[in-house]
């Protein structure tokens, strides 16, 4: 069985990450590991003090006690020394070989938006598995499933890999699919390589071939999942945060550059894991877990 692991710590934006990874692991039958890393470097040296370890090992597993009482059912805790979390947290999903991990919102964020702290940030911009972000002050109604699931799409492999993992999502909880695109035109002084001036509108070709592809990606979709093309011309960022208020849960892609297997965030899907209205799901790059063994894809056999 898969585990998604929660980052968790004192702060308020805990219990969103909480509801968030309780209400996928409803959907996907995974397990919930809660994490909390506490500051200490376990690493040889002089100022190793194992007292005061244990100190602060009993006060993170305190805290983790009291947070496993949001959660229903069994939930594995555990308390880890790392001064980084982000670090702490990647080091403990690759050796559990975790499909999600799962932090809320910063406290200065806006109620009801996304705005990861800094472990969520460190954690975009490396993590080893995909990378679930609560808005603030979300809460998951017991039992309910989502009723738009959406997916920014450019046509990338990684929007096609965000796709896939969307669409899992939707089959898994009857949900729509928003397949979202968004065009903004160039200048018209700077044309795209390989396209001629003079005479042709190339805003107009490419803004026809955007919207062709979008559509031509909810036309191979295959099972019953209801999916529909969302096309708009715009700043892609604007027009995807924007969208996310329908929305219950929006998946995005990495860049097309970066380490292999880990999330790297770029400026479009940067920016909307930093104004989203709904939970932002965020997947590595040509990694597993959005292959046919993803969290996602078992959400689909427990729903059929």
């Amino acid at each position: 069985m898969r585990k998604i692991i929660v980052g968790v710590d004192q702060s308020e934006g805990s219990h969103d990450a909480i509801a968030l990874a309780s209400g996928l692991a409803g959907i996907t039958g995974a397990e919930l590991m809660l994490v909390n890393a506490f500051p200490y470097d376990t690493r040889p040296s002089r100022t190793l003090n194992r007292e005061f370890e244990d100190y602060l090992r009993k006060d993170s597993t305190e805290l983790l006690e009291r947070l496993r009482g949001d959660v229903e059912g069994a939930v594995e805790i555990k308390a880890i020394p790392n001064p980084s979390p982000a670090h702490g947290l990647h080091e403990l999903a690759e050796r559990e070989d975790a499909a999600l991990i799962v932090v809320g919102s910063t406290h200065t964020g806006r109620a009801g938006r996304v705005l990861p702290g800094s472990t969520g940030e460190r954690l975009l911009h490396g993590s080893p598995c995909p990378i679930a972000v609560a808005p603030k002050g979300y809460t998951w109604r017991p039992g309910a499933e989502p009723g738009i699931v959406g997916c920014g799409f450019d046509g990338t492999q990684s929007a096609q890999r965000a796709l896939q993992a969307a669409e899992q999502i939707a089959a898994a909880t009857g949900a729509r699919l928003r397949v979202i695109r968004a065009f903004q035109a160039l200048p018209y002084d700077v044309p795209p390589k390989g396209v001629p001036m003079g005479g042709i509108n190339y805003n107009d070709k490419l803004q026809e071939r955007a919207s062709d592809e979008v559509n031509e990606a909810v036309a191979k979709l295959e099972g019953d999942v209801r999916a529909e093309p969302f096309f708009a011309v715009g700043n892609a960022a604007q027009i995807l945060a924007k969208a996310s208020e329908q929305l219950d849960f929006l998946v995005l892609g990495s860049r097309g550059y970066g380490p292999l297997h880990s999330v790297v965030v770029g400026g479009v899907a940067g920016r909307v894991v930093r104004e989203a209205a709904c939970p932002v799901i965020v997947l590595p790059r040509r990694a597993r877990h959005v292959a046919d063994d993803s969290l996602f894809a078992e959400a689909v056999s427990l729903h059929g």
